[in-house]
């Protein structure tokens, strides 16, 4: 009977040790530390261009005993959101606003366990190999516990913080920057044992806080009017480039104002130009964007330039330009500047953005002749009185500096199939008036192969026509006689400077 005893004692504590050797490490979820609100405001948002992310916000296991040596396996982790989308407060000073966003834009992932015993290192490698979630309201697997290890006789003297690092996609917050407001989305966490079942849960709350504000990210400089060329005067300067970009990014309605730094245009000497006005420019919608509204004139007093709902990096683009009616005042040669200054207005603190707005008046020489010039010698009166031909809008003078024009014949003679008359001193040429003012000195002068001033002292003109008469005096015809009859021509050559 005694050796029945012995066996029974014998066999249990064989199933004893079994047991022992076939405890699993169960290790869970015992409570959230909590995640620090993420906030988002003007002076973050740049920080955040590329998405967002926290690595501080941690969740821990429990205190508990591990195993005698054996095998086991880590706990299987999973999260779920308590919803499919945050629930969303407006900013206190803009009730009206409303916006959704689904809980998908978020993605979390466990990344390290604290501590800095043998044991933490080991766990540390084992969850490093735990992917990232993207979240939603159905419970999904962040690290799955497959891994076997084998451990010694071990208690947790703390508890083990696990970090979670939750990251907002660059879509995801443009969708947040939508309206100004607070965020928040529950989470659950729970922690399951190898035989599945829920050994520990933790509640938290994350939240996303954006404030109201309107910034510019990216005022790209304003274009550079131009005039190169006389058909400037015409048609108005050639903007280059030919628009600005504005980057905008706004959590509320926002307004963007314009107005003109100063009332007038300056020289390169500082020296203000009394004609010169920044009302002469306007402003309008380029290619990007569209939203702008149309600005007839810049003045000093702010204009709503672009307005809208809200601005998720939105990109804009405006076009510079100046009515003809305004560029006579701008023939004189040189670079005249000013500035124009952009006024984020609404109920945030604002952005006001200065930029330089400068006017290129290039060199422009041209020098024209319409029309040909015929005087014929067909009566006798034509010999005893002398003849002219007027020829009206002759010359078309296009210079944006002080010039003076010159004239001379080419050849020294008249000529013909025939033969030649003389040309010193026969022909005349001179300006007429014509209802339009004349530029300058005006001269009479004779025709010889030298250059001479036609007309000097004229300040810059453009478009600016002249008329002019030819004659050949009465006391001169006598110069034509006993010519055989004929066509005599020459080439008549205007210059603004004496070659």
């Amino acid at each position: 009977m005694s050796f029945k005893v012995v066996l029974l004692l014998l066999s249990c504590m064989i199933l004893q040790i079994c047991k022992v050797n076939a405890q699993l490490l169960s290790l869970s979820i015992k409570s959230s530390s909590g995640i620090s609100p993420i906030a988002v405001d003007e002076s973050s948002w740049s920080s955040m261009q590329s998405g967002y992310s926290t690595t501080n916000n941690t969740i821990a296991f429990s205190k508990g005993a591990l195993s005698i040596l054996g095998t086991g396996v880590l706990p299987k982790v999973k999260i779920k959101a308590q919803q499919s989308s945050f629930t969303y407060t407006p900013a206190t000073d803009y009730p009206k606003l409303t916006n959704t966003v689904t809980a998908d834009v978020v993605t979390a992932e466990i990344t390290t366990i604290s501590g800095s015993d043998a044991l933490t290192d080991l766990l540390s490698s084992i969850l490093s190999s735990s992917h990232p979630v993207v979240l939603n309201n159905t419970e999904q697997f962040m690290f799955d516990g497959v891994a076997n290890v084998s451990l010694k006789l071990t208690l947790f003297s703390s508890d083990r913080p696990i970090t979670i690092k939750y990251s907002i996609s660059k879509s995801g917050m443009q969708q947040f920057l939508k309206s100004a407001g607070t965020y928040t989305l529950g989470l659950l966490f729970n922690s399951y044992n190898s035989l599945n079942l829920v050994n520990g849960s933790a509640d938290a709350t994350l939240t996303i806080s954006v404030a109201p504000f309107t910034i510019i990210n990216n005022l790209a400089d304003i274009p550079r009017l131009k005039f190169t060329e006389a058909a400037d005067y015409t048609t108005g300067p050639k903007a280059v480039p030919a628009e600005q970009d504005i980057m905008l990014t706004s959590t509320v309605p926002y307004q963007l104002n314009v107005k003109a730094g100063n009332t007038r245009f300056k020289d390169a000497d500082g020296r203000f130009q009394s004609g010169m006005l920044l009302s002469h420019l306007s402003a309008q919608a380029g290619t990007k964007g569209r939203h702008a509204v149309t600005v007839p004139a810049i003045t000093t007093t702010g204009t709503t330039l672009l307005s809208g709902s809200n601005a998720l990096q939105q990109v804009e683009s405006i076009k510079y330009a100046m009515d003809a009616g305004f560029t006579s005042a701008y023939q004189k040669l040189g670079t005249y500047n000013s500035s124009l200054l952009f006024n984020v207005s609404n109920n945030t603190t604002g952005a006001n953005t200065p930029k330089d707005i400068y006017i290129d008046v290039d060199p422009i020489s041209h020098l024209s002749i319409n029309g040909s010039v015929n005087l014929n010698f067909l009566t006798a009166d034509d010999y005893r009185n002398g003849i002219h031909a007027d020829v009206n809008n002759h010359l078309l003078i296009d210079k944006n500096s002080a010039f003076d024009i010159y004239v001379k014949a080419d050849g020294a003679y008249l000529e013909s199939n025939q033969a030649t008359i003389q040309l010193n001193n026969l022909l005349k040429i001179e300006p007429i008036a014509t209802g339009a003012d004349l530029p300058g000195s005006l001269h009479s002068v004779k025709l010889t192969t030298n250059y001479q001033p036609l007309i000097t002292g004229s300040a810059a003109a453009i478009n600016k026509k002249i008329s002019l008469r030819y004659s050949i005096d009465s006391a001169d015809s006598k110069r034509l006689l006993n010519k055989p009859a004929g066509t005599y021509s020459t080439t008549v050559t205007y210059s603004f400077t004496a070659q």
